[in-house]
């Protein structure tokens, strides 16, 4: 479990009631708060329940499908928030970088995947001396070629009294890293089992390099690279590359195609020489979203059972300045554009929260962002939806950019009382 801790609320938490200065975590659900009523805006908030839904629904679907969970902590990089994951059974918790890895073991998380190649020799002293210092602590790092590995040892030598466990990693001509083809692929796990300051423990891959959209070309290129994927580890499982020490991990899947994870390397274990533990790596699932992933998730159609959007950015109309266009005070410092524009989720006037369905023929879409504004437009027809001084209450695409820019998040139960908060490490 990460170490959540106790801390106090300061000027540095952003968009904070003035009076909150000072209080401790463990009382903010004291204080009586309300989003909508309490708080500056923006404000970014998480809801309790969603959270709650989809760590449970997750845990629910590994155990089902007998595979494990390694959630991408970059997506919120929160104690918090690593914490319910953990407590859900997570597995362990995905990283990008050795600082982000320094990050989760501040946290306390024990078991970290570090889903690239970490070939920064400063990195590696770091993760040499904490493994050192922490007999419990497990890192296993990807790697895609020779002159990687290579460069791993020479970071390593002398440092460490255990080897690294390392998972080759292949990819996809005019993507990102990973080997290109299978037999370079198997000639990296070669040359990771002959060295002595590194061990092989699994092959992995990250099939959301081909976007999020579920059409059959997408589909067939994600099947191709997990395909691929999975005749490398039967390729070295064949050489007895692997350590021989617990099974080897088979390692994939962001928030759109795990199932497909599940379909391609857990099917069909019996042809596997050793046993073998497929982990999924999805870090969105936690709060999903309210475009890409509601559109792209495995769990979509399965209603009470899909997947629940977590976090809003709540902004405030500051000027109509024209007929049709409403000016609120959220833009890209508050909430992320980077897969597409937030929408418009409702309205909230005088205690009143209307969905933005009930806005009807008015149609609210967010059409651009500035640092600190954004641009809503809608139908004009004499009964305007918006007014200087209303709430518009956004979903966001893609969270993994929103989170980057809250330092702390209010967390809410259904009424929009805050009962908690989360932190962010960025």
């Amino acid at each position: 479990m990460a170490d959540t801790g106790d801390w106090t609320i300061d000027w540095t938490d952003k968009s904070f009631p003035p009076s909150a200065a000072g209080i401790a975590a463990s009382r903010i659900g004291e204080q009586g708060w309300r989003i909508g009523e309490h708080f500056m805006t923006p404000i970014a908030a998480l809801t309790r329940s969603a959270l709650e839904h989809n760590a449970r629904r997750m845990r629910e679907y590994c155990t089902q499908h007998d595979v494990q969970i390694a959630p991408h902590g970059k997506t919120t990089m929160s104690p918090e928030l690593v914490s319910l994951q953990l407590e859900h059974g997570a597995w362990g918790v995905t990283v990008a970088t050795a600082w982000q890895a320094q990050v989760m073991i501040e946290f306390g998380v024990r078991r970290i995947l570090i889903a690239n190649e970490c070939i920064d020799p400063v990195g590696l002293r770091m993760l040499a001396d904490q493994l050192e210092e922490r007999v419990e602590l497990e890192v296993h790092a990807f790697v895609d070629s020779v002159g990687a590995v290579e460069a791993m040892v020479e970071g390593l030598r002398g440092r460490l009294t255990r080897p690294l466990p390392v998972v080759v990693e292949v990819g996809a001509t005019g993507h990102r890293a990973g080997a290109r083809d299978p037999s370079t692929a198997v000639d990296v796990g070669r040359a990771v089992a002959r060295s002595r300051d590194l061990q092989l423990a699994g092959v992995g891959c990250f099939e959301g390099v081909f976007g999020a959209e579920r059409t059959p070309s997408v589909l067939r290129s994600v099947q191709d690279l997990l395909s691929t994927t999975r005749h490398v580890a039967e390729e070295l499982l064949r050489a007895d590359a692997f350590r021989s020490d617990g099974p080897v991990l088979l390692t994939a899947g962001g928030s759109a195609f795990f199932d497909q994870v599940v379909e391609v390397l857990a099917g069909d274990r019996t042809s596997y020489e050793r046993d073998v533990e497929v982990v999924i790596r999805p870090g969105c699932y936690i709060t999903h979203d309210h475009v890409v992933y509601r559109r792209s998730s495995p769990l979509r159609g399965h209603g009470a059972q899909e997947f629940r959007p977590a976090l809003h950015v709540w902004a405030r109309v500051i000027a109509t300045p024209e007929p049709g266009l409403a000016i609120i005070d959220a833009g890209k410092r508050d909430v992320s554009a980077d897969g597409q524009m937030p929408v418009v989720e409702a309205r909230y006037r005088d205690g009143e929260y209307v969905p933005a369905g009930v806005l009807g023929q008015h149609d609210p879409v967010v059409d651009r962002l500035n640092d600190q504004h954004g641009y809503v437009s809608f139908r004009a027809t004499g009964d305007e939806p918006l007014r200087v001084g209303d709430l518009v209450v956004l979903g966001i695409s893609h969270p993994c950019t929103t989170f980057d820019k809250w330092r702390t998040i209010p967390v809410t139960d259904d009424d929009l009382h805050v009962v908690s908060a989360a932190r962010t490490y960025f």
